[in-house]
């Protein structure tokens, strides 16, 4: 089965723990999977829930019951 860089965020931040910097998220998902992807910014910033710090975007790719995560700071997410 093809993980997604969803899943990959999701498994790197619950690895990582707490709260983490996306580039953080950035290495981790590079060290296990390699270059499959450019970089998770974006991904990760719309997987972040309006009433958690999100933007209410309507051009997100995930529904709002998905975006799990919270933004803590400035490109620092947690689950």
């Amino acid at each position: 089965m093809r993980v997604t860089l969803y899943q990959a965020i999701i498994e790197a931040l619950e690895t990582l723990g707490g709260a983490r910097h996306y580039s953080e998220v950035n290495e981790w998902i590079f060290a296990k999977y390699g270059p499959q992807w450019k970089s998770c910014e974006t991904e990760i910033a719309d997987m972040v829930h309006p009433e958690r710090g999100g933007r209410n975007n309507k051009t997100s790719c995930h529904p709002i019951e998905k975006r799990i995560l919270t933004r803590v700071d400035a490109g620092i997410y947690s689950l």
